[in-house]
């Protein structure tokens, strides 16, 4: 069973039910209202050709009184059976519906001279239910007779029912068609939340077949076209995150093969050197060839451990109170030999009063090493880079230190900006096209700082250098 025909279902058998209980609210209240009108005009009536013969009983115009009385079962019948009169000296007039000698002998007994108002239901001998209305003729006081009309409470149902039939029928005929046009809008509602679902569903499959081209149109404004939206920017997104991994696996490839050969190819170069006796500088070289493949081959395992440790919440921070020039000083010492062999240049500036801040500092080590690797790899020949701490934040306040890592180098377009510290990204415009590295050192600073409390964000110009800018509180 589909979702369509699912929804069209539960449409249908929930509007059923309110068309069901809405049509039997009519038929009873209905009912009820014909009824009460069938008594209220019956009542009406009666106190009209009271009046008609209490005013022919004031001049005591015998003839009117029983024009009076004919008329009543004239206009009403079959509803009203009979109708009589008894003046004040008991000579009584009487009017029947059947002129049946019969039935008649029953009525014409009830014609009697009554005081007060009153009304009585019974079953006539033939069986018919009636309701006899009697009322005195009063004026100035003095009783001029008395007015009795009997009406079938059998022909009043009749009529009732009559009426209730016809309510029945135009009670069907209109729930009926209501019910079609509920049929037709659960239909088209399930159609429409099931196409758009069905398409989802389409395009989910095709992505799990790999086709990562994939874009659902919905023109909508509801929920619906929210969740086209949502599905379009997350498959977008896995589009983005496939390429990133395949650029990941590229580089991890590059990163692990180059020094492996490069330590492959001068272990050859050494074993030979000592069969054809190489000279000591020969082989200091191929060591220090092979050292510096193995740091490499060390970053980039660390790097890919730390952030599997941050990811897992198992990277300890170890806080003590260091003294952040020492550290730069430190990884200034450090870069200063490759910089030199790189035809670059870096440095550092510190300003006065630069306080002790509770950090772990292999941790903070490790980021600024990561950005001067960075600014390293993206700066040109003569280009320099620049390591700057300030004993406040700009943008943070005093209780915030700021440090820099300044670039003169290729710098970053500026949609890229935001996206530096995503796992994996890597800035592929410029001069540089190929991917250099991983896509992890700067992920690795951002949850590094992250962890600290502080704040990391880059600023680039494209073509003019980049400042890698974060704060530590102190």
């Amino acid at each position: 069973m589909n979702l369509r025909f699912k929804l069209t279902l539960y449409i249908s058998f929930l509007l059923l039910i309110v068309i069901i209980g809405v049509s039997y609210n009519i038929f009873i209240a209905q009912k009820k209202f014909l009824t009460q009108q069938f008594s209220e005009n019956r009542e009406r009536t009666f106190k009209s050709f009271i009046s008609m013969c209490n005013e022919a009983a004031k001049v005591k115009d015998d003839l009117q009184v029983y024009k009076a009385v004919s008329l009543v079962v004239s206009i009403y019948k079959p509803s009203a059976v009979y109708a009589g009169y008894v003046n004040s000296n008991n000579v009584s007039m009487y009017v029947s519906r059947d002129n049946n000698k019969n039935i008649d002998s029953e009525f014409k007994r009830r014609i009697q001279k009554s005081s007060i108002d009153f009304s009585e239901k019974y079953t006539s001998l033939s069986g018919e239910r009636i309701c006899e209305f009697v009322a005195p003729l009063f004026a100035d006081g003095i009783n001029n007779g008395t007015f009795i009309v009997g009406f079938s409470q059998d022909e009043m149902q009749r009529q009732i029912n009559k009426g209730i039939s016809t309510m029945t029928y135009q009670i069907k005929v209109v729930s009926t068609i209501a019910m079609l046009l509920a049929i037709l809008l659960a239909n088209f509602l399930g159609y429409t939340f099931a196409k758009p679902l069905k398409l989802l569903t389409d395009a989910s499959e095709q992505i799990a077949k790999g086709n990562l081209d994939i874009e659902i149109k919905l023109n909508r404004k509801d929920e619906i076209g929210i969740l086209s939206t949502t599905f379009n920017n997350m498959a977008k997104q896995i589009k983005e995150l496939d390429s990133m991994k395949d650029s990941f696996v590229s580089s991890v490839s590059h990163e692990l093969r180059s020094p492996l050969s490069a330590i492959d190819g001068y272990c050859d170069l050494l074993i030979d050197g000592v069969q054809k006796d190489y000279s000591k500088e020969q082989q200091l070289k191929g060591l220090q060839i092979i050292k510096q493949a193995t740091i490499r081959l060390t970053n980039f395992i660390n790097n890919i451990l730390d952030l599997a440790k941050i990811k897992a919440n198992k990277l300890e921070i170890k806080k003590t109170k260091t003294d952040m020039q020492s550290l730069v000083i430190e990884i200034v010492s450090l870069f200063q030999p490759l910089a030199i062999q790189q035809h670059k240049a870096i440095d550092y500036v510190i300003m006065d009063k630069i306080p002790l801040v509770e950090i772990d500092a292999e941790k903070i080590k490790q980021v600024i090493t990561n950005l001067v690797s960075n600014a390293m790899k993206f700066t040109k020949e003569n280009g320099k880079i620049i390591i700057k701490i300030f004993p406040f934040s700009p943008g943070y306040g005093d209780n915030y230190i700021e440090v820099f890592v300044q670039d003169d180098g290729i710098g970053i377009p500026k949609h890229q900006v935001d996206l530096v510290f995503e796992k994996f990204y890597q800035v592929q415009e410029g001069e540089f096209k190929r991917p250099k590295g991983t896509g992890l050192g700067l992920t690795i600073v951002f949850e590094m700082i992250k962890m600290h409390k502080g704040y990391v964000w880059a600023e680039s110009d494209l073509g003019k250098g980049t400042t890698f800018k974060f704060v530590l509180p102190k």
